[in-house]
């Protein structure tokens, strides 16, 4: 089972690290995209603009054959075999080739008559116009009527196999007059014609070549490329004839090839050409590997920084919240004594404060039901202490009554019966007795009371019917009943009291009123204020009884309200709940 404080240092790594972690690697993933698509297209376009300077590399050559197959000494040497005229003319294409910056590219010169012969301006070994007639280069020099047909110096040694590494045109020459072929002319150019052009693409470990539909390269400025296939794995992308780029494997090592296909067109079956860039991907992937080291760089710091935060902070947090979880357990096992001592941290420190302050609370409000209770047994005991030994009573008072029926003597015998249905009540068990039974018992006492008081009091007791049967607390009447008649009346004055009882507002209600002398200003609010304010050495201790038992059981919010002016009665007003609202607050 993980402990909380190695919890919070996992949620911390996985909510901050991993979307860390996550944002690198994604970030990471669309760099090096990005990355790849930037570097292709600028190469796609470096690549056309080699495209272009090739063609003009090449354009110049066929300028330079165009010149040839219609100069005069030519079109007359191939007509009458006059090596004369031939001389002449090199002496003129010596004046030529200073004009095409030299003519150096152009390595030889050779002429085939169509009914044989060939002559050739370097002293090297040419194939014979026997072996030249044979070769698909002848064949494809007569299918373009007279238009440059090249042999890259992959494709040079099916022509002429002593020169592997240069580039070959051959055209043939048409009388100008007739368009009869006359011969065939074949210049033999350096292979560095395009170097210059593949400039552009080298950079660092990037070179650029030019491979044909088979896979094989046709040229590239590194010579001992030539004529070998290109092998990759995804070859078949640089036969689709569109521009794009691949992440694929060159001589081992991991390169991104970008390709479009070439202008330039030889005289094969596989004459479409693809220009092809490679480029290491370790190099390009310097900028890519600076995001991926960044993100290192930050999920370390931030290792560190869970680090620091756990020895500063976290861990006080957890052993705040372990020490919290332990007082609380004590708390609940009933020792209130304890208190969580002060923290440094203003956000603990407040917890600890109101936890402490809770626990006082909890204190004070235990000791307040301690005394609640202790008031309430106080009430219950006055109760009791009014109770009598109901055998013991019962018989004596059926010797009073039996004595008092012999003797004629009524009115002892009906105060008899009425202290015996008064003292039922008493003696009852429960708290609350319906509200018919508590009028019968104030009504018991009422009639003793006129019989001592020698009728000089009368009595009127109205109560709705929807009010009798309810539960009300017992013994709420009689004692202000008492109180009135001890304290309201005097032996000149004749007394009236009325006992209403009803329901308003979902409450039950008794209203006790009476005709006395009332109460002064300076006694009636110790009375209306709440029980536990009145003090003991002030009157009232029957109102105070009642008062204090409606408000015990019922809840403060019921009991006792009294409404009196000097000499001219007094009201009280008992309110308790009906059933369903028993102790509301």
């Amino acid at each position: 089972m993980l402990r909380f404080q190695h919890k919070m240092i996992l949620a911390f790594l996985l909510f901050i690290l991993l979307p860390i972690i996550t944002l690198g690697f994604v970030s990471y993933k669309i760099s090096s995209t990005a990355l790849q698509q930037k570097i292709s297209n600028q190469t796609v376009q470096t690549l056309k603009a080699v495209d272009r300077n090739v063609m003009a590399s090449v354009s110049q050559v066929n300028a330079f054959s165009d010149y040839v197959i219609s100069s005069s000494e030519i079109q007359s040497y191939l007509s009458t075999n006059d090596t004369t005229s031939m001389i002449d003319f090199y002496t003129k294409q010596q004046a030529v080739a200073g004009m095409m910056l030299g003519n150096s590219q152009i390595a030889d010169f050779i002429l085939y008559r169509e009914n044989g012969g060939a002559t050739h301006l370097r002293d090297s070994e040419i194939p014979s116009y026997g072996r030249f007639k044979s070769s698909s280069f002848y064949r494809q020099i007569l299918q373009e009527k007279g238009k440059p047909v090249w042999l890259t110096p992959s494709e040079q040694q099916q022509f002429n196999e002593n020169k592997k590494s240069s580039f070959t045109l051959g055209r043939v020459v048409k009388d100008i007059d007739t368009l009869d072929n006359l011969g065939y002319v074949i210049l033999d150019v350096n292979s560095n014609l395009l170097d210059s052009s593949f400039t552009d693409i080298q950079d660092g470990s990037a070179y650029g070549m030019l491979v044909n539909q088979k896979g094989k390269i046709v040229y590239s400025p590194k010579r001992e490329l030539i004529g070998k296939s290109f092998t990759i794995d995804h070859f078949s992308e640089l036969e689709s004839k569109k521009s794009g780029y691949l992440i694929d494997t060159w001589k081992g090592k991991k390169s991104l090839i970008t390709f479009m296909p070439s202008s330039f067109q030889t005289a094969t079956n596989s004459s479409a050409l693809t220009m092809v860039s490679i480029k290491p991907w370790k190099e390009i992937s310097n900028d890519i590997n600076h995001i991926r080291n960044t993100t290192l760089f930050i999920v370390i710091i931030a290792v560190i920084i869970a680090g620091l935060f756990n020895m500063v902070y976290l861990k006080r947090i957890t052993q705040f919240i372990q020490e919290l979880l332990k007082d609380m357990k004590l708390a609940e096992k009933g020792m209130l004594s304890i208190r969580m001592k002060r923290y440094r941290i203003k956000e603990l420190e407040n917890i600890a404060l109101g936890f402490n302050n809770m626990i006082t609370r909890i204190q004070w409000l235990l000791r307040e039901v301690e005394r609640e209770q202790e008031r309430k047994r106080e009430a219950q005991f006055k109760v009791l202490q009014q109770q009598i030994n109901p055998h013991f009573l019962y018989n004596t008072l059926e010797s009073i009554n039996a004595l008092a029926s012999l003797n004629g003597q009524r009115e002892i015998s009906k105060m008899t019966i009425n202290l015996g249905k008064l003292l039922r009540i008493s003696i009852n068990g429960g708290y609350e007795v319906k509200v018919k039974d508590e009028i019968r018992h104030v009504k018991s006492y009422l009639e003793i009371q006129k019989i001592r008081y020698d009728n000089r009091f009368s009595y009127e007791v109205e109560i709705d019917d929807v009010l009798e049967n309810q539960p009300v607390l017992k013994l709420i009447l009689q004692p202000l009943v008492e109180n009135i008649l001890i304290h309201a009346f005097d032996q000149d004055h004749s007394g009236r009291i009325k006992i209403r009882g009803t329901i308003s507002n979902g409450h039950g209600q008794f209203f006790i009123e009476d005709n006395g002398k009332g109460m002064n200003n300076s006694v009636l609010p110790n009375l209306n204020r709440p029980e536990s304010e009145i003090p003991k050495r002030e009157g009232g201790h029957g109102i105070r009884n009642v008062q204090e038992r409606l408000g015990l059981y019922y809840g403060k919010k019921y009991g006792l309200m009294i409404c009196s002016s000097e000499n001219k009665g007094t009201t009280i007003r008992i309110s308790f709940p009906i059933q369903g609202d028993k102790h509301g607050i």
